[in-house]
């Protein structure tokens, strides 16, 4: 598979070199703890993109801690693995969960993952962008942390947004992994979400937070994509597996969550 993913990545490589710069559709998902909401963000986020008409494809690769299937109550009878250990064809994963919304599901639980991963990443990006041309978006939900492993899989998507919460230690964590994006991949335009805030003045000084520390040691500074406030309605909606934004349409989290995805 790496001999075939190696030369499939260098022909995706070459056909899309010349218009990467308007062909930014791969957007993933990021934060430096666990816990911060990334997949509840990225979940409604997608769903906001598809009620405005676009097409998007949300892809859980949350190595072993996937959870989009469970706060969907579906059960996927093939997943993300099915595709890394050639078992089926990528374009075959998606399932429609909601009109212009699909979803690839990820694995959860397997602690067994295959060597040589970074070839294995370049393999799986090669066959992503060759589904890119049937969506607007393509959204990747990765895992929390600073491991090696998915910093390379953040630095092979076009944008990147972290989210935070208000917390010195998620602000932190945020900046240790904006750092090792930007040390180890070069990777500078990151917009920043922050999640469970009390109100709008908190969400702004969370982000001044954390862009003085980019700004001051990096030499680079971070985009302000919005705030969303925290409010326990958030809790019953994954609690009943619902889509939050869906259920709770009015909210001023769901509104919020729209104006951020207005404004991609």
């Amino acid at each position: 598979m790496i001999g075939q993913a190696k030369r499939l990545a260098e022909l995706v490589k070459n056909e899309t070199q010349n218009h990467a710069a308007a062909n930014k559709k791969i957007f993933a998902v990021a934060s430096g703890k666990g816990g911060t909401g990334k997949s509840f963000f990225i979940l409604n986020y997608g769903y906001q993109l598809s009620k405005m008409g676009k097409r998007v494809l949300l892809i859980d690769l949350d190595s072993n801690l996937a959870n989009i299937d469970i706060m969907l109550n579906i059960s996927s009878e093939k997943t993300i693995g099915d595709f890394l250990q050639n078992r089926v064809l990528l374009r075959d994963l998606p399932t429609e969960v909601r009109p212009n919304f699909n979803i690839i599901f990820g694995d959860s639980g397997k602690l067994k993952l295959p060597e040589k991963r970074r070839e294995i990443i370049d393999y799986l990006f090669a066959n992503i962008r060759r589904l890119a041309h049937d969506y607007d978006k393509i959204l990747i939900d990765t895992g929390a942390g600073v491991q090696l492993d998915g910093l390379y899989l953040l630095s092979k998507t076009d944008a990147i947004t972290l989210i935070i919460n208000p917390d010195p230690t998620s602000v932190m964590d945020g900046y240790a992994l904006t750092k090792l994006l930007f040390n180890e991949f070069g990777k500078r335009e990151i917009g920043v979400v922050v999640n469970k805030c009390d109100n709008d003045e908190e969400g702004e000084t969370t982000f001044g937070n954390i862009n003085t520390a980019t700004t001051h040691f990096l030499k680079t500074e971070l985009y302000h994509l919005g705030n969303i406030n925290y409010h326990h309605d958030v809790y019953k909606a994954i609690k009943d597996q619902v889509i939050f934004s869906e259920e709770y349409s009015e909210s001023t989290v769901a509104n919020q969550i729209m104006k951020i995805s207005m404004a991609s």
